[in-house]
């Protein structure tokens, strides 16, 4: 018998494994690859065979499972790296708060969905949990289930959520952010694809779309791999992160996953071509364990640059259209000012829930290279080709950042403030001189507000110091208006850190406001209106 829509499966048709549609069985393997399960089974004994890789695909199960009532059995099985398989027998069992959030679970439902519809796949699907069982209990399980009728005459169709787009204009590739830790930074990532990604085709969510920028390089700075800063509004736990770890830190490899990082860093195939007598040659196949590699080379050469380690391999080819191949391909470690710098290449990157896990899992790997070598730990780079949210996470990505982005990163103002730019720190300072000559300054363009019709007896001075001890100035830029000072700082392009952009901005306006007027200047204090300069100073 069946009941299925004309076009089941209507969500995700390209990555599931179809079986046959009379079938009262899904199987639901989590972070395993579905063709391990498929390749065990017969397509008799199956429906349908997908991945779980966050809870958010909850919505997207049930709706095709409304759509073919006929399936009345999930069996889960497989890696639960993420805890979906946890969130979805929560739901089973509790069910959704009135905001739609799974009860002791983490994710949410859609509000499409209606409560009635939930509670209905509730009484009616039977979830068996499998996870941590040998692959060969899904096949006996699956044959002592009794068949069921279908839970509905006819399959329904509940409308699509509809994310919100709002897409701001930006440049097309090469962004940056950078933070002090992991989750700050991700806070930051999320706002810059939020509000700047481009909506692109993908076949990982329920709607086919995501957010995408291209070339995003995040530095963490400061981030105690050993204490980590971790604030509630990580989509994660802490146990989840811990769980984590190990696939970053050691070479074990998960039944059944298509990689493991750690495997790929730590056991990675090593080909060799040795010629034989009479032109006969022979294949030596070996494996090397390359982040212990680079500590002994950096231990012997701290200077070198082939503390290199790749994670993509050729035959990752052969698998291009079938299955799952890295999206870390590369790891760099640098000795540089004293400091273990580490930086890493990634081909594409979920940035709501990998993003986080992989710098935390990074960050412990840059410390096991720093401990090895004998240096302190500089910053974290992560480099990401195709930096995405998939549009499940839009709106939870809103609502957090709603939440914690500005009682994580508010600005909070207070005089006198300095600025620790990378690129340097500015001291602006207003100078009288009664021979002020206008021809020795930088020309202005003629849409700025330089004067021309009053001679001003003095000028603007612009120094830059490469410290905040401000000793010896990088360079000195005179100009008879903040626009003059302004056009020689963007001519040269030395500035990039947007809050001192603003300060310095604010700091010559004052400066022009105290030269016309012929007040005394203070840099990083308030105007006196009061406090003229006298004649001759």
């Amino acid at each position: 018998m069946k009941v299925a829509h004309p076009d089941w499966p209507l969500y995700f048709k390209n990555i599931l494994r179809v079986g046959d549609l009379s079938s009262n069985v899904g199987v639901v393997t989590l972070w395993t690859e579905r063709d391990v399960v498929e390749k065990a089974l017969s397509k008799k004994d199956y429906a349908a065979i997908g991945n779980l890789y966050a809870a958010a695909g909850i919505n997207h199960m049930m709706r095709n499972i409304f759509a073919n009532p006929m399936i009345r059995y999930l069996i889960i099985w497989g890696a639960d790296m993420s805890q979906s398989g946890h969130s979805l027998v929560k739901f089973v069992e509790k069910g959704v708060d009135e905001n739609y959030k799974i009860i002791d679970g983490r994710g949410e439902l859609e509000k499409e969905i209606p409560k009635y519809a939930i509670d209905e796949f509730r009484k009616n699907v039977k979830v068996i949990d499998l996870r941590g069982k040998p692959l060969v209990e899904v096949k006996k399980v699956i044959a002592s289930l009794p068949k069921e009728k279908p839970f509905a005459k006819k399959p329904r169709v509940f409308p699509p959520a509809k994310p919100a787009v709002d897409q701001w204009p930006s440049e097309s590739t090469g962004f940056r952010v950078e933070g002090d830790t992991v989750a700050q930074t991700w806070l930051k990532i999320i706002n810059l694809i939020q509000r700047y990604g481009k909506t692109e085709k993908t076949r990982y969510a329920s709607n086919n779309k995501l957010k995408e920028i291209l070339n995003l390089t995040a530095v963490i700075n400061n981030e105690d791999p050993s204490n980590e800063y971790f604030p509630h509004y990580l989509p994660f736990s802490r146990q989840e992160l811990t769980a984590y770890y190990p696939e970053m830190m050691t070479a074990r490899r998960i039944p059944g996953a298509a990689y493991n990082y750690g495997d790929r860093m730590r056991h990675q195939v090593a080909v060799d071509i040795v010629d034989l007598e009479k032109g006969r040659k022979r294949v030596k196949v070996s494996y090397v364990d390359q982040i212990k590699e680079i500590i002994e080379l950096l231990k012997r050469r701290p200077f070198s640059k082939k503390a290199y380690a790749v994670l993509y391999r050729a035959d990752d080819w052969l698998k291009a259209d079938s299955s799952d191949t890295p999206c870390m391909t590369q790891l760099h470690a640098r000795v540089t000012q004293n400091k273990l710098f580490l930086t890493a290449y990634f081909r594409s990157q979920d940035m709501f829930h990998g993003w986080p896990r992989n710098a935390f899992g990074l960050r412990r790997v840059q410390k096991e290279i720093a401990q090895g070598t004998g240096f302190p730990m500089g910053p974290l780079t992560i480099i990401t080709m195709s930096a995405h949210m998939y549009a499940d996470d839009w709106k939870t990505a809103e609502e957090i950042l709603k939440t914690s982005f500005l009682k994580e990163l508010k600005y909070e103002p207070r005089y006198p403030h300095l600025i620790l730019d990378s690129r340097g720190n500015w001291l602006i300072d207003v100078e009288y001189d009664e021979d002020f000559k206008p021809d020795q300054f930088y020309s202005a363009p003629l849409h700025t507000h330089a004067v021309k019709s009053k001679k001003l007896n003095g000028k603007i001075v612009a120094k830059l110091f490469a410290d905040e001890k401000m000793q010896r100035p990088l360079l000195t830029l005179f100009g008879r208006t903040a626009k003059e000072i302004f056009w020689q700082i963007v001519d040269w392009d030395i500035m990039v850190m947007p809050s001192h952009i603003f300060s310095i901005g604010e700091e010559l306006t004052k400066a022009e406001i105290a030269l016309r007027l012929g007040l005394e200047y203070k840099m990083d204090a308030p105007l006196d209106f009061r406090k003229k300069i006298k004649k001759g100073n």
